[in-house]
């Protein structure tokens, strides 16, 4: 055997280890984060997001975003299953929810809140990446003391990078048109989701606030 041959088989080791441990990672994380963050979850619910909801990668990032404080990288979010998925989406979904004040979901109600909705929901046509230039806008952005500690502490290297990425991602979930996906209220399904720019900005600064 060639000494090539022996690297690749070792290679070979290598990386089915990276993907044991991975799983292993995954398994154990999810169980600690449903330790953590106790909020019910049927088969049925999970069950119907696994049929409808068709995740984009823009509804993906914020959702990896969230939880790689949990797994301490994404590399192993993206090694995660459907199902495994949608779990940790209905947990930040309802985590969501709660920190804006509703206990609980509760048959035929949707409560008056965006992005815990449009994280479930299904995008209906593609996702706009056209970034809004309207100066109100920006303007009333720029004031918001939210976004001001964005730029200057929680995520200054990013604005020096891209001094546009925050702007950018609010402006594709604003120009974005999502519709429900939502267990409580099925009657709603593919109906477009409508919110105020005020509403859905606020409450992804908030969100990008707490990672």
């Amino acid at each position: 055997m060639s000494g090539a041959d022996k690297l690749l088989m070792n290679s070979m080791k290598i990386d089915e280890g990276i993907i044991v441990m991975a799983d292993l990672n995954i398994e154990l994380t999810i169980k600690r984060i449903r330790r953590l963050i106790d909020i019910e979850l049927t088969p049925e619910e999970i069950q119907y997001y696994m049929y409808n909801h068709h995740p984009s990668p823009l509804q993906i990032r914020l959702v990896y975003a969230y939880y790689t404080k949990h797994f301490n990288s994404y590399r192993d979010l993206n090694l995660l299953t459907r199902k495994q998925y949608i779990i940790l989406l209905l947990i930040l979904k309802k985590k969501l929810l709660l920190e804006l004040g509703y206990d609980k979901d509760e048959p035929g109600k949707i409560h008056y809140a965006s992005l815990p909705y449009i994280l479930t929901g299904n995008v209906m046509e593609r996702v706009n990446t056209r970034i809004i230039r309207n100066n109100k806008f920006i303007a009333k952005l720029e004031e918001n003391y939210m976004y001001q500690d964005l730029i200057k502490q929680k995520y200054n290297l990013l604005q020096y990078i891209k001094p546009d990425e925050i702007i950018t991602m609010i402006s594709q979930f604003n120009n974005t048109r999502f519709s429900y996906v939502t267990y409580e209220y099925p009657e709603l399904l593919d109906t477009e989701i409508y919110y105020s720019e005020d509403k859905i900005t606020d409450e992804l600064l908030f969100f990008l606030n707490s990672l």
